[in-house]
């Protein structure tokens, strides 16, 4: 390896996806700003070289032409003026403690809290949100993860993840991996399965989608129907009695309650239903059940379509009632670092909301709390209203809701009737563009910055990363 300053290679990570693959850059150009040249890092742990072509275009989100460079306000007439940081932080603290001793501090809704690999904003603001007195908040894994983690608590109590690695069989759920990746190096080991001829790959899903052009078996469900495509598979192997009746009586509690149901399923009229050819889903049924191994990944196509919590279940119920838990190639429990729903509870405040004891509702929609996180979706519902637990104020860090929620226009509606919004973040974002006040952000390559994900499976892996370049001028990180 050359020591010149032209070619070096410098270690650090991709932030475009929750893998955060190792990468070697070479830096320069325009001011010595640029990322030059990217390649995969053999000597990372976990993807050892493997990345894929979304890393190619890093550069563009490091020198975006939309990044801020000051603290700034808005005017009456609705336009930014540039401020100091030292007038920016006074008067943003003022005015939340004002709104904390007015209404309390739980009226204060925190939405974000880091990106991709940037992380360590997020794990700061935990101190900010206490000295606010700061109850809720919300990001966007309340979108489309939180049925399927609340399953993984019910059922598991833990987070589950697949060891594509080693399994002979492969299940994807609304999931493309040859695209979205999930698992690491994901075209590698998808390429492992294709060339093996005792391994198989099986997708669910509507779409002919990459992955599904390469499997062994293609459940084409008809748009929504995956729950009774699922709940066809689980009475299969109860029916045609393949599952692992040992297993489960050792290690499971309460089949007792659902195997009649399963029992009298009518799988053709369900078959029928989701637009799967009977002999197709039994086919599929008698390969996991036959299989050493088996490791399943459900992702948006179905987290974010019909009956998707029932659906997480009931795939849960496919690989439980099989034994293919807690071993080489099959799903298993992972521990991160740090909880992404973790938060301050907040204090007393007079005048606050009457804190739900188990803290599972939202104070005005009483939508249910998963991991911490109100559904992203309910919150212009808990702001416009003149309920009096309503909320007043929005601290956005890393986040985009005004563009990335189900019904934007109500969410710009709601960020415009808060008394205060305060955005963190690199670009002049949609949502930023509603704010009160903006901080700008120095970029992931402009500080030190980590990964909490932790989820892969068997190897597991912490990242934490140098900065590339100096932060812009008049930008700070997140946590400072």
């Amino acid at each position: 390896m050359t020591t010149s300053l032209e070619t070096a290679w410098h270690p650090t990570a991709c932030i475009l996806c929750s893998l955060n693959c190792g990468l070697l850059v070479q830096t320069g150009g325009q001011n010595g700003r640029e990322l030059l040249r990217i390649k995969g890092d053999k000597a990372h742990p976990v993807s050892r070289g493997y990345v894929c072509e979304k890393a190619q275009r890093l550069n563009f989100y490091q020198n975006s032409e939309d990044r801020l460079t000051s603290p700034l306000r808005r005017k009456p007439d609705g336009t930014f003026e540039p401020i100091s940081w030292d007038t920016a932080i006074r008067e943003i603290a003022d005015r939340f403690m004002a709104i904390k001793r007015q209404y309390g501090g739980d009226k204060i809704l925190f939405y974000g809290g880091g990106g991709q690999g940037n992380h360590l904003g997020g794990t700061y603001a935990t101190n900010t949100l206490t000295a606010l007195g700061n109850r809720y908040r919300s990001n966007a894994l309340a979108q489309e993860k939180t049925g399927e983690f609340w399953v993984n608590g019910k059922m598991i109590g833990a987070g589950i993840h697949g060891d594509f690695e080693h399994c002979e069989v492969a299940l994807f759920i609304g999931k493309n991996p040859w695209q979205s990746h999930g698992f690491a190096r994901a075209r590698a080991t998808l390429q492992e399965i294709i060339k093996d001829p005792q391994r198989s790959l099986i997708v669910i899903d509507p779409c002919r989608t990459e992955t599904a052009e390469k499997a062994d078996y293609h459940l084409a469900v008809k748009p929504g129907a995956d729950a009774w495509c699922l709940a066809a598979l689980v009475a299969i192997l109860i029916q045609e009695q393949r599952i692992q009746r040992e297993w489960v009586a050792q290690h499971t509690l309460g089949f007792e309650h659902i195997e009649p149901l399963f029992r009298t399923l009518d799988i053709a009229r369900y078959a029928a239903i989701c637009g799967v050819d009977e002999a197709l889903l039994r086919t599929v049924a008698r390969r996991i059940a036959e299989a050493e191994s088996v490791a399943v990944f459900e992702d948006l196509g179905m987290q974010m379509n019909r009956h998707s919590t029932l659906s997480s279940w009931l795939q849960r119920l496919i690989w439980l009632l099989t034994g293919h838990y807690a071993k080489p190639g099959g799903m298993n429990a992972f521990t991160p670092l740090l909880s992404l729903g973790a938060v301050g509870k907040g204090e007393s405040v007079k005048g606050a909301a009457p804190a739900d004891p188990k803290g599972k509702v939202s104070p005005v929609a009483g939508a249910k709390i998963i991991i911490g996180l109100i559904p992203c979706n309910v919150i212009p519902e808990e702001i416009l209203t003149d309920h009096p637990h309503r909320y007043r104020a929005m601290l956005i860090e890393s986040g985009n809701p005004a563009h990335s929620l189900a019904d934007s226009q109500k969410m710009r509606e709601a960020l415009r009737a808060l008394d205060l919004v305060v955005v963190i973040d690199v670009a002049m974002t949609e949502t930023a563009r509603e704010a009160h006040y903006i901080l700008p952000a120095a970029s992931q390559f402009e500080k030190c910055e980590a990964t909490y994900f932790n989820l892969e499976f068997p190897r597991n892996a912490f990242h934490l990363r140098h900065r590339l370049f100096e932060p812009l001028p008049g930008t700070l990180p997140e946590p400072e």
